[in-house]
Parts: structure tokens; C-alpha cells; sequence
């Protein structure tokens, strides 16, 4: 698929209210690149905020996508599984256990990242 069509597709993708999906060009570093945003509202996580979560915040994710290979169902299937790894690494920053409010899986501490087997797909979430 062409990078102009790719950026098309992308930006025209609707998800949940609040989130914002959106690409631009990423030729410049990647031959067949796209570079997609995903922006969306959360909650503050930290221990100190459970069990409530009453602080919003907005935040996002950012990644390349080879798009030459691709064609328009690929490209909503490659999203779709950036937007499954989003909500994971939300769910494990919420997930606690009273009464300490420990998180087994906190995808931003070292043995949340072994317990949930994959602290290098950790590493590379998003926004590093």
C-alpha cells in the first residue's frame, strides 16, 4: 500500500471517546512507514490513587507502522492489536490487591514486567 492511502485509512479510524488516533509520513526514517498516535484519556494509577482513580490524565502512544506490505485490512488489524497492548498495559497498572494495593503485573516496575513474562515488550511501550 502507498504511505499517502495508509494515512487515509488511519486517520479516518474512530475507537472510543476520547481516543484519537492519528498518522503522519515516516518515510524520512523508514522506508513504507507510517508513524502512528494514539492519544487517550486514563486515569492516574499510582498506588496512593486506588481504589478511587479520581485523577484524569490524557496520554499516549507512538509507532511505526511498515505500511508497503500492507493493505487496508492488515493496517486495521495492526492497529487493533497497538490498541489490545494500550488497554493491557492499562489494565495492569490498575489491577491491585487490598490490602496493600500491591500490582502483581505493573507493566513500569521491573517484577511486575517478569511476572507478566515480557519486560523487553515493556521497555518498548509507546512512549519511551
Amino acid at each position: 500500500m502507498e504511505v499517502k492511502s495508509a494515512l487515509d485509512l488511519v486517520n479516518a479510524i474512530i475507537y472510543k471517546p476520547g481516543w484519537r488516533i492519528s498518522a503522519e509520513d515516516h518515510t524520512n526514517r523508514f522506508e513504507g512507514a507510517i508513524k502512528v498516535r494514539i492519544d487517550y484519556p486514563a486515569r492516574a494509577s499510582e498506588r496512593d490513587e486506588a481504589p478511587d482513580y479520581e485523577r484524569e490524565i490524557n496520554t499516549y502512544a507512538t509507532f511505526p507502522l511498515i505500511v508497503s506490505d500492507c493493505d487496508d485490512i492488515g493496517i486495521y488489524r495492526r492497529i487493533v492489536e497497538k490498541l489490545i497492548e494500550i488497554e493491557t498495559h492499562e489494565i495492569r497498572e490498575f489491577l491491585r490487591v487490598q490490602p496493600t494495593r500491591w500490582a502483581p503485573f505493573h507493566p513500569h516496575r521491573i517484577d511486575g514486567m517478569r511476572r507478566w513474562g515480557d519486560p523487553e515488550g515493556d521497555l518498548k511501550f509507546g512512549i519511551a
